[in-house]
């Protein structure tokens, strides 16, 4: 009997049959998912805490009911000196503990009165900025108030001041018109804070001549920067506030509006007149002013609506806080996010529109997006919101702050 011959399949592969991925492979990659997940959320969620923390330590104050300037300072104060009195690291010199506030009352009284710039030194850490005047806008038993929920809340033991010691501070400086030149001045009313660093000479930057004459005449006869944001760069209306914005972002707002790629009728012939050097000029030069605000709400926004959205978002429709990218107390951050505290509502509120409207956009654009989520109602709360806060302290934009 022969032996049958199987036709040979030319195209046979050899294989190995299929064998199961073991169990603890398995185990393995669903508790890096898990893990990353969760990584992910926390961190998501510690953002989201803080802010809220932040938020709630101003809301623990109002409720102290042995403390009448609580709500005074979380209004006035408590975004840049932050609700628990620490400040923010190299830019707002902290309250809790501090010498200035426990020293004699002189120097709070005044401080408030006036304001101060320049450099301070708290704890033997160095701070260099600008803080507005209250005079203006509170009055002596506001004031008195004010100063002695300070000088008795975190910890600070100082006494209470009241109105009279105010009103007669008042009266002995009415003549001043100018703000308290940093620490080294404040130092000569109240010895106790310390040595303190002196006033440095302001430095020649030879562009500074070249920028003024751009800013309050224009170039070839054409419009001048102050004829519409104002002769310190404060802004009014729907023109937008310059002062503490960072420097390159105003070089990079001005290449855009040359070139058309943002659009302005007013601000494009104005833009193209520029070359670099003016550009760069006077781009430091409003980085570095520090004018008080002019701005104020005006749109009958709901401003507790608004502060929420700035410290918190709205986590139901996907939009993140004001300040996780414009910097804390919306100082701003270099060079792509531009100050927003002090900004003139108006033009927030107009800015939040357009850029609602736009499709499309140069690359990385997040704000569109956002923009499209807030109700016309949340676009004028923000706006009247942040007309509120103070702005940008001096020196924070044009050193250039950028994320960590």
């Amino acid at each position: 009997m022969s032996t049958p011959v199987h036709p040979v399949d030319e195209d046979f592969e050899p294989y190995e049959p299929r064998r199961r991925i073991p169990l603890p492979v398995y185990w393995i990659a669903v508790a890096l998912v898990i893990w990353g997940t969760l990584t992910l959320f926390q961190d998501s969620a510690a953002h989201h805490r803080g802010n809220t923390e932040r938020a709630s330590q101003a809301a623990a104050a109002l409720a102290r009911s042995d403390a009448p300037g609580a709500m005074l300072f979380a209004e006035r104060c408590s975004t840049c000196h932050q609700g628990d009195g620490g400040g923010i690291a190299g830019a707002v010199p902290p309250l809790a503990g501090s010498p200035v506030v426990a020293a004699d009352p002189r120097a709070i009284v005044q401080i408030l009165l006036h304001g101060i710039e320049g450099p301070i030194a708290i704890g033997g850490k160095p701070f260099d900025g600008h803080m507005p005047a209250f005079a203006s806008v509170l009055d002596d038993a506001q004031l008195a108030r004010l100063a002695s929920y300070v000088r008795g809340a975190w910890g600070n033991k100082a006494a209470p001041i009241d109105a009279a010691f105010v009103a007669r501070q008042r009266a002995l400086t009415a003549a001043r018109t100018q703000p308290w030149q940093g620490g080294a001045e404040v130092a000569q009313l109240a010895p106790a804070i310390g040595a303190q660093p002196a006033m440095s000479p302001p430095v020649a930057d030879p562009s500074t001549a070249g920028a003024l004459m751009i800013a309050g005449n224009g170039v070839g006869g054409g419009w001048s920067c102050a004829s519409c944001h104002g002769a310190a760069g404060e802004g009014r209306d729907s023109v937008p506030r310059l002062a503490g914005l960072p420097a390159a972002y105003i070089d990079a707002q001005l290449i855009r509006f040359a070139s058309g790629t943002r659009s302005s009728d007013a601000m494009q012939p104005v833009a193209r007149q520029l070359d670099a050097q003016q550009r760069g000029a006077l781009s430091r030069y409003y980085a570095g002013l520090a004018s008080p605000s002019g701005a104020r709400p005006s749109l009958d926004g709901a401003i507790v609506r608004g502060a929420t959205l700035a410290l918190n978002g709205d986590d139901a429709r996907n939009i993140p806080s004001c300040f996780s990218c414009h910097g804390s107390s919306g100082f701003g951050v270099a060079p792509g996010f531009p100050a927003i505290a002090a900004q003139q509502s108006a033009y927030i509120a107009g800015r939040l529109a357009a850029l609602a409207a736009r499709n499309g956009g140069p690359p990385g654009n997040v704000m569109s997006p956002i923009a499209r989520r807030l109700s016309d109602g949340d676009r004028r709360a923000v706006a009247d919101y942040l007309a509120t806060l103070p702005p940008v302290p001096a020196g924070t934009a044009a050193a250039g702050e950028t994320r960590r």
